[in-house]
C-alpha cells in the first residue's frame, strides 16, 4: 500500500501539458498542433490496443475458465458415475453389469464428447467397455496410483489429444476398481470454449500444441497466451495453457475511424484554444504539480489545502478522504485475512482443528517419521448414541454436547497429542508414540473413562459413551488414506462390540468388511435368484406327541457352496437393509405355505417367523405383515411372530405400539430366547405377548445343572402369572422331556421331535399324520 499513488499520473504527462502551453503562448501554434497531433495519436494507438488486449484477454480468460469447468463438470460426473450403486453393483455382478450398465453409459454419454469408457477391476483388467478396442489401462501408471490412493485421476493421453479420467471405486471404503472415461479435447474446446467463428484457440501442453480450433495461418491475429493458475487448478494438473486471437483486421478499421475523425475535431479545438491556454496554463499547472508532489511522496500524507480556493482544492481533500479509507481498509482487510485464515482451519462449533487442518498435519506426520524409528498413533473417535441425543433433544442439544466432550478430550492430552474434530460426532488424535506404546494405551483408557461419565444439561444426564479404533505408524499403513480407514475400520468394530470401548486395527477387521460386502453381494442376488429356501422345524405337545406348530428358519442354497446354514450370514448383515428384505422374504415363503397347508385339508398349527431388528423398528411394519397376509391368503391366527428382547428394549417407546397393533391384527407373538437378554419384568407385562420361549442354554444342561433347572422353573411360573404360554427350545433327551412335563411345561421342539426339514418334507409328515417323538431326519 505504501507506494500505490505512483501510478496515478506521471511526470511525462504533466510537463507535456505544460510545454504544450507555454509553446501556444509563444506563438508556436502550428507546432503545437502537430504536437497535439501526434499525441492524440499516439495515446489513441495505445488505448486502443491496451483495450484490444484487455478484450482479448478476458475472451481468453472467459474461455479458459469454461474449459475448467467443463473438465470440473467431466471429473465430478465421471465421480458419481463411480459411486452410483449401478456401477458398482456391476464391478461385482456379471448379469448386472449386462443388464444395468449399458443403458447407464449411454445416459452419461449424453451431451458430452465421450469417446472411451471402461469399467476395470482392481488388478486392472477391464471388464466393461463402451468401444470395441481393449486398451491396456493395467499399464497406466496413473491408474496404479489411482487406485492405490483412492483418488480420481485426470490426465492427457499422449498423441491422442484424449482427456482421460480415472474415477475409483469404493465400497465400504475400501477401492475395488475404476472407472476409466476418456473425452475428446478437439470436441470439448470447439463446443464449450471458443467465442467466435472468427476467432482461434490453441491447446499447448509443454511447449507442443496439443488442440488447434480456427486457426488460418494466412491471417494476421492479436494474440494472447495464458498459462493455468490457481483458479483453474484442473488445467495447471494437466500442464494445459491456452492461447486465443483475434484478426487485426478487426482493430485497424475501428483505429482508422476514431483517428479520422479526432483529427478533424483536433485541429478546430486546437486553433480555437490556443489563445486561451496561455492565460490559463500556468496557474492549473502549478497546484496540479503541487498535489501530484504530496501523493507520490509520502503514503497516507494530507494533501490539501493547496491554497487556490477552488475545485483543486475539493479534489485534494477528496484525496485526503480516500487514503484515509484505503488505510481503512488495509487494516481491516488484514484482520478479515486472518479471521478467514482461522475459520478455514478450524471447527467453529468446538474451536478445535478441524478435517482439512488433520489432512495437513496427518501428511506431516508422515513425512517427518517417515525415515526414523518413532511412531505415531491415529486414534479416531466416535461418541455412541449420539444421533438418538440430537435427533430426539434437538440440535442445540447436540451441538453443547459435542462442545463439552471437546472440553473432557482437550483435558486428557499432552503436548505429545494433537486433537481435531473430524466431523459430525467423530473426533481424530494424532499421538507421538515415542517407542512407547503403552502410553497410547494409557491415553485411550483415560479416553474411554473420560467419554462414559454422564454429561449434565439442564436437569438430564445424558449417557454418552465412545467408540474408539486406533492404528499405528507405520505398521498399520504407510499413508493417510490407509491410516484413516483402518482406524475407522476398528471404531466400527468397537462400535460392533457394543460401544464404550476400543479396538486396535488388524488385518482381520479388513478381511471381515470385504467377506461382509461379498456375502451382501451374493444374498442380493440369492434373493433374485430364489436360492434361499424355508426349512421349518416341528412344535409339539410333549404329553402326546401330537405337532402343534412348525418355526420357519431361513436357508441359503448357495450354487457352489451347497446349504448355507443362517448363522453363516445372518450376522455378517443385521445392520443392513438386507435383513429386512430377507425377513420379508421367509415371512411372504411361510404364511403362502400355511395357507397351501390349510386349503389342502391339513392342520400345522400355528408357525413362527422371526422378526430382525431392522423389521420391529420399520413404521410400517404393520402394513407390510397387513399386504403379506392378503397376498398369500393367510390368516392372522395361522402366524405368531417371535422377537427378541433385546430388539424390543433397543426402543420399546416404538416397538411397544408396533407389537400392539400387530395383535390388534390376530397375529401371536412370542419372546424367542426368553431369559438371555436385559428386558425388564416392568415392561413385559405391558406386552401384548402371547408366548414365552425358553433358551435352549437353559434346556441343554437342565438335567445336570440345578440352577438351569431352577432358572427355566422361574420363567414357567412367571408365565403362569402373567398367563402366557410357555415352549421350550432345543429339547434332545426324553430326560429334558420329563424335567420339563415336572416343571409345568408341555409344549417343545428340539432333535428330540425333529430337525429343520424343507416345504417338501414337512407336506410329507402332515400327509402321513406325522409328529409324534420321530426324529423327521
Amino acid at each position: 500500500m505504501s507506494h500505490q499513488f505512483e501510478v496515478l499520473s506521471t511526470p511525462q504527462q504533466t510537463h507535456s501539458l505544460k510545454r504544450r502551453l507555454v509553446f501556444k503562448v509563444a506563438g508556436f501554434v502550428a507546432l503545437a498542433m502537430v504536437v497535439i497531433t501526434l499525441a492524440v495519436v499516439y495515446m489513441m494507438r495505445q488505448e486502443l490496443g491496451r483495450q484490444a488486449q484487455q478484450m482479448l484477454w478476458e475472451s481468453a480468460r472467459s474461455s479458459q475458465i469454461q474449459l475448467e469447468n467443463r473438465v470440473a463438470y467431466l471429473v465430478e460426473a465421471s465421480r458419481r458415475l463411480a459411486d452410483n450403486p449401478f456401477m458398482i453393483n456391476g464391478l461385482i455382478d456379471t448379469r448386472a453389469r449386462q443388464e444395468d450398465l449399458p443403458k447407464l453409459v449411454e445416459n452419461f454419454a449424453e451431451g458430452t464428447s465421450l469417446s472411451t469408457l471402461a469399467l476395470l477391476d482392481y488388478d486392472g483388467r477391464p471388464v466393461y467397455q463402451a468401444q470395441d478396442w481393449r486398451p491396456e489401462f493395467n499399464q497406466s501408471p496413473e491408474l496404479r496410483a489411482a487406485l492405490a490412493m483412492g483418488n480420481t485421476a485426470v490426465y492427457m493421453e499422449p498423441g491422442t489429444g484424449q482427456l482421460l479420467i480415472i474415477a475409483p471405486i469404493s465400497y465400504y471404503e475400501t477401492t475395488q476398481g475404476a472407472l476409466v472415461v476418456g473425452f475428446d479435447l478437439v470436441l470439448l474446446v470447439r463446443s464449450h470454449a471458443v467465442r467466435t467463428d472468427s476467432s482461434y484457440l490453441k491447446l499447448f501442453s509443454g511447449g507442443e500444441q496439443v488442440v488447434g480450433v480456427n486457426y488460418n495461418a494466412e491471417t494476421d491475429y492479436l494474440t494472447t497466451r495464458l498459462s493455468a493458475s490457481e483458479q483453474t487448478p484442473l488445467l495447471a494438473r494437466l500442464d494445459l495453457s491456452l492461447e486465443a486471437g483475434f484478426p487485426q483486421q478487426r482493430f485497424d478499421s475501428i483505429e482508422w475511424t476514431i483517428l479520422s475523425r479526432f483529427i478533424g475535431i483536433g485541429l478546430l479545438l486546437t486553433l480555437a484554444s490556443a489563445m486561451l491556454a496561455a492565460a490559463i496554463g500556468q496557474s492549473i499547472a502549478r497546484p496540479i504539480l503541487e498535489l501530484y508532489r504530496r501523493v507520490r511522496t509520502v503514503p497516507y500524507r494530507a494533501c490539501s489545502p493547496l491554497g487556490t480556493g477552488d475545485e483543486l482544492d475539493v479534489l485534494a481533500s477528496a484525496f485526503d478522504h480516500r487514503t484515509q479509507a484505503l488505510k481503512a481498509a488495509q487494516q481491516e482487510l488484514e484482520k478479515q485475512r486472518d479471521r478467514f485464515r482461522h475459520e478455514a482451519n478450524h471447527d467453529m462449533l468446538t474451536g478445535l482443528p478441524n478435517r482439512f487442518n488433520f489432512d495437513q498435519r496427518l501428511l506431516e506426520y508422515i513425512g517427518r517419521y517417515h525415515t526414523g524409528n518413532s511412531v505415531f498413533a491415529v486414534i479416531f473417535i466416535d461418541l455412541d448414541r449420539f444421533k438418538l441425543i440430537n435427533d430426539s433433544l434437538g440440535h442445540s442439544v447436540g451441538d453443547a454436547l459435542l462442545q463439552t466432550v471437546a472440553q473432557r478430550l482437550k483435558l486428557e492430552v499432552d503436548g505429545r497429542d494433537r486433537l481435531f474434530r473430524h466431523g459430525g460426532d467423530e473426533f481424530i488424535l494424532i499421538s507421538e508414540v515415542g517407542g512407547e506404546e503403552s502410553r497410547v494405551y494409557e491415553l485411550l483408557d483415560r479416553l474411554i473413562q473420560t467419554l462414559s461419565a454422564p454429561v449434565r444439561h439442564g436437569e438430564r444426564d445424558l449417557d454418552v459413551n465412545a467408540s474408539i479404533g486406533v492404528t499405528f505408524y507405520p505398521q498399520d499403513g504407510l499413508d493417510a488414506q490407509t491410516l484413516v480407514r483402518n482406524a475407522d475400520i476398528a471404531m466400527y468394530e468397537a462400535k460392533r462390540k457394543g460401544g464404550g470401548r476400543y479396538k486396535r486395527f488388524d488385518q482381520s477387521m479388513s478381511d471381515k468388511v470385504f467377506n461382509r460386502m461379498e456375502t451382501e453381494a451374493g444374498l442380493r442376488r440369492a434373493i433374485e435368484n430364489r436360492e434361499l429356501v424355508v426349512y421349518y422345524q416341528p412344535q409339539v405337545d410333549m404329553n402326546s406327541g401330537r405337532l402343534t406348530g412348525t418355526e420357519a428358519l431361513v436357508r441359503w442354497q448357495h450354487p457352489e457352496k451347497g446349504l448355507v446354514m443362517p448363522g453363516a450370514f445372518i450376522p455378517l448383515i443385521e445392520e443392513s437393509r438386507l435383513i429386512v428384505d430377507i425377513g420379508e422374504y421367509v415371512l411372504r415363503e411361510a404364511c403362502r405355505a400355511q395357507a397351501d397347508w390349510f386349503r389342502a385339508g391339513y392342520e400345522p398349527g400355528r408357525v413362527s417367523v422371526n422378526l430382525a431388528g431392522g423389521q420391529l423398528h420399520d413404521p410400517g411394519l404393520d402394513r407390510v405383515i397387513a399386504a403379506v397376509l392378503k397376498e398369500t391368503g393367510c390368516r392372522p391366527e395361522w402366524l405368531e411372530l417371535e422377537v427378541t428382547e433385546g430388539f424390543i428394549m433397543e426402543d420399546p417407546a416404538a416397538s411397544v405400539p408396533m407389537l400392539k397393533r400387530l395383535r390388534d391384527m390376530g397375529i401371536s407373538l412370542a419372546i424367542d430366547d426368553f431369559g438371555t437378554g436385559y428386558s425388564s419384568l416392568a415392561y413385559l407385562k405391558r406386552l401384548p405377548v402371547t408366548r414365552l420361549k425358553i433358551d435352549q442354554s437353559f434346556v441343554r444342561n437342565s438335567v445336570m445343572d440345578p440352577d438351569d433347572a431352577v432358572i427355566i422353573e422361574a420363567i414357567i411360573a412367571l408365565a403362569g402369572k402373567l398367563k402366557l404360554g410357555l415352549i421350550a427350545e432345543g429339547v434332545e433327551t426324553h430326560n429334558q422331556t420329563e424335567l420339563l412335563l415336572g416343571l409345568g411345561c408341555d409344549q417343545a421342539q428340539g432333535y428330540l421331535y425333529g430337525r429343520p426339514v424343507p416345504h417338501e418334507q414337512l407336506e410329507l409328515m402332515l400327509k402321513s399324520g406325522g409328529g409324534g417323538h420321530q426324529n423327521v431326519l
